[in-house]
């Protein structure tokens, strides 16, 4: 009813309204806090950090899910209503329907998956800035003749590459599958 549906996109407004609030409380809150501290600088930093990494593999793995739904759907075979020798599957009104918007589904969906990525992305902040700060310790590790520092300032942020070209390769493999 008219009643219900008002009542559900309030309180989805109320909850996103909340969720701004309580982000916009904790970003100036630290703000001052760095303010006051005298490292102004320190926290523009981590924020254009976050904000970088947010947007560098936001933008990769869109772009990835982009990519590889248009090859699945430029390359799919091309199935008509009554094809002679087809049996009729009832996905003639799923065709008609998804045809004309193939674009904006596409978009929808690589901009969906490349906010979940961007997110997790922005997440890993410290793992990048040890990464990018790096130092050596100047002692070796005897098994694998590293530096310490490696497993340290190195490790982390390789892990997470090497986790996060996974998810592309297995989040394309799936999005061209559907």
């Amino acid at each position: 009813s008219r009643r219900s549906r008002v009542l559900v996109i309030t309180a989805g407004v109320l909850v996103v309204l909340f969720m701004l609030l309580s982000g916009f409380a904790t970003f100036w809150t630290e703000r001052l806090w760095f303010g006051a501290a005298g490292y102004s600088g320190v926290f523009s930093t981590l924020v254009f950090t976050r904000i970088g990494l947010f947007f560098a593999f936001g933008g990769l793995m869109a772009a990835t899910v982009a990519a590889c739904i248009a090859v699945a759907y430029r390359y799919r075979p091309v199935l008509w209503p009554s094809m002679p020798g087809m049996p009729d599957d009832g996905l003639d009104r799923y065709r008609a329907a998804i045809g004309p918007r193939v674009g904006w589904l596409v978009a929808g969906i690589a901009g969906l998956m490349g906010l979940f990525a961007g997110a997790s992305a922005s997440g890993q902040w410290r793992s990048f800035s040890l990464w990018r700060n790096s130092t050596s310790f100047g002692t070796k590790d005897p098994y694998f003749g590293k530096d310490a520092g490696f497993f340290v300032f190195e490790l982390p942020w390789w892990h997470y590459l090497t986790d996060f070209v996974m998810a592309l390769a297995a989040v394309g493999l799936m999005a061209a599958v559907l």
